[in-house]
This record gives C-alpha cells, structure tokens and sequence, in this order.
C-alpha cells in the first residue's frame, strides 16, 4: 500500500513538473521602428507687478505677464489693470509666433 502512494506522488510530481516546463516566452524587439516621443510643453510662468501713485497714492497700475501659454506653450500674454480717480481700464495683449 505505501508503495502504491508513493508512485502516485512520484507520478504526481514528475506530472507537475512536465507541465511547468511547457510554457514558452517569446519576446520580439524591432529596433526598425521610431520611438514615440511626447513632447510637453515649458509650464508657464505669470509675473505680477504693482505700481501705486498719482494724488495721495491713488492711482494704481498692475501688470501681469504670462509667459508659456497657448497650445505650443510659445504665447506670452500681457494685461495692464489701470484705476485712478476718474475710473479703471484693462488691456491684454497676446503674442504667438
């Protein structure tokens, strides 16, 4: 009886051992083919400035410059904020190549 149990496990790991063996990995490198590059653009940069002055300080310039924008991140966007007594104006500017 111990004989018998002891040639199933034998057969048993003999059988296991078969099947572990039967996996086959390929791994196929073509060095014909471009790699893809990703490009992102520079992030952008914003510079904020304050100039106060006029009567009594009452006067207020601020200028932001925003550098890296647009979809190829070559834009650079400019916006005065203007406001006196008299009232406020706004300009933006934007350059791309």
């Amino acid at each position: 009886m111990k004989l018998n149990v002891l040639a199933i496990a034998l057969a048993a790991s003999a059988f296991g051992s078969l099947s572990a063996t039967a996996q086959t990995t390929t791994i196929i490198e073509d060095r014909r083919a471009p790699a893809v590059v990703i490009e992102q653009p520079a992030p952008s940069t914003t510079i904020t400035t304050q100039e106060r002055g006029g009567f009594l300080g009452t006067e207020s310039k601020t200028t932001t410059t925003t550098t890296g924008t647009g979809l190829t991140g070559d834009c650079a966007t400019r916006t005065m904020h203007k406001q006196d007594l008299t009232g406020e104006k706004t300009v933006s500017r934007t350059d791309c190549p």
